[in-house]
């Protein structure tokens, strides 16, 4: 099962996520347009922005942190690859130095913002599964990553406890901003009020399926 629920002991409601099934995991398809943040990662190679196709947001993540230590070969291999596997092993074998990765560890998180907004921006249906997630907290369950995900396996029976998590979670915390500020524009009105139409039991079940 890619998603969870969890109702912990301190009353809050957790949606743990990881698998590529799930809408909220990088990995899972989802087409949009983007500008890139060039001159974010590194300004000193780049000056102008373009506008590119992703096929996830995956993709738009590991082309910057290519573009941050201005391997441009790497980042066509990322912008060109259709699997998100292949786009994550090619960003963690690029050669990166103490400065490289602490400069990384600076910008990444403005560029995973930029890469699940215009996500869930652009995709109605992956939008509509965020808005379910209203008054929950999304966690990236993920026993391989403390820095993205909150360090311990949605499947493991420790993390029924919220004490026992060690991870940062990086990522469900940026789902959970980019829900409030989707969720309260004008344009995305009607999406919000047909979601709030279903029961909990409703958007429990779609978030599982």
């Amino acid at each position: 099962m890619h998603t969870r629920i969890l109702n912990a002991k301190n009353q809050q409601t957790y949606v743990l996520f990881y698998e590529d099934e799930s809408v909220f995991s990088n990995f899972h398809p989802s087409n949009f347009e983007a500008e890139t943040a060039k001159k974010l990662v590194n300004s000193g190679m780049f000056k102008e922005e373009e506008m590119l196709k992703f096929n996830c947001s995956e993709q738009y993540f590991m082309y910057h942190k290519a573009l941050l230590v201005g391997d441009v070969d790497s980042a066509k291999v990322i912008i060109t690859a259709k699997h998100p596997m292949v786009m994550k092993m090619t960003g963690r074998q690029l050669n990166m130095n103490r400065h490289d990765i602490d400069n990384w560890t600076q910008k990444s998180r403005d560029i995973m913002y930029l890469a699940c907004l215009a996500k869930f921006s652009q995709n109605v249906e992956l939008r509509k599964m965020l808005f379910r997630t209203q008054d929950m907290y999304l966690v990236e369950a993920s026993g391989n990553d403390a820095i993205w995900g909150n360090g311990i396996w949605k499947e493991d029976k420790r993390s029924d406890d919220v004490a026992n998590w060690h991870g940062t979670n990086y990522l469900g915390e940026i789902l959970d901003r980019i829900r409030g500020e989707l969720i309260g524009k004008p344009e995305f009105a009607a999406e919000k009020e047909a979601v709030q139409l279903e029961s909990l039991e409703q958007r429990i079940q779609m978030l599982m399926a």
